[in-house]
């Protein structure tokens, strides 16, 4: 079940409802909590709206369970863009996070609240807004510390993080890319003036290096495009920081 929602129906009203900033929190928390009947935390950090509910049927073996847990998500995502559509505060992400109660798998999403306008004004089409969602799935070796660790989204580590995105998302389309993908367990660390930082398995075999320096220097060009950004070089090192790939755009 996708979790890219139909914008378009947002009722109009929305519009003309105001949510102050001053109360923000509390009233998305309580829109959640009434519309799914699960609590959320709410939090504000400089320009970033995040919204965390544990949702423990997330990783249920009973589909409907996971059916059921994926369409309170879709609600939280709904409720924050209308309310981020209709406040004062000066929200540009919005970031909701769905996990187990031990913390063991996180599934996010984050959106950038001027893709949602443009979608809504039709500046963009429905395709290319679909492709500027950022989803994340983590497992239990960094979800905890990044359900922990919130911090206000720039706009380059946006970027940074939709390409790697972007990337472990194509491996859907195709099972052995998938193997690779998931074998190499790459993860963006960080943005280093005009370069984009990424964390990976040691990459020995030249096909593979080939193979990842075609499709991130793909997926960086396009969304550096999209999003007026000029990044000049990629470096991925692997988890003893080694330095092993350089890939310049």
């Amino acid at each position: 079940m996708s979790l890219v929602l139909p914008f378009f129906i947002v009722s109009c009203g929305a519009w003309n409802v105001s949510y102050p900033k001053e109360k923000l929190n509390e009233i998305l928390a309580d829109m959640v909590k009434k519309d799914t009947g699960v609590d959320a935390v709410v939090e504000k950090f400089g320009r970033t709206l995040y919204l965390d509910m544990q949702l423990k049927d997330l990783t249920s073996n009973e589909a409907d369970k996971v059916n059921e847990a994926v369409r309170k998500m879709q609600s939280a995502v709904l409720a924050i863009t209308r309310v981020v559509l209709s406040s004062d505060s000066e929200i540009k992400y919005m970031a909701v996070s769905a996990f187990d109660d031990d913390k063991q798998v996180l599934f996010r999403i984050v959106q950038n609240i001027d893709d949602v306008k443009n979608y809504m004004h039709m500046r963009i089409s429905r395709g290319d807004y679909e492709t500027r969602n950022l989803l994340e799935i983590e497992g239990p070796d960094t979800a905890p510390a990044s359900i922990d660790g919130k911090h206000d989204i720039s706009d380059g580590e946006y970027v940074a993080r939709m390409i790697i995105s972007q990337v472990n998302m194509s491996a859907r389309t195709n099972p052995f890319l998938g193997v690779l993908i998931s074998m190499l367990n790459l993860r963006y660390l960080a943005i280093e003036e005009d370069n984009l930082v990424y964390l990976s398995a040691d990459i020995s075999d030249d096909k593979v290096k080939d193979f990842i320096v075609n499709i991130i220097s793909r997926q960086a060009r396009e969304y550096s495009e999209k999003y007026s950004l000029n990044f000049k070089n990629v470096a991925i090192q692997n988890s003893k920081g080694e330095r092993i790939l350089d890939i310049k755009l």
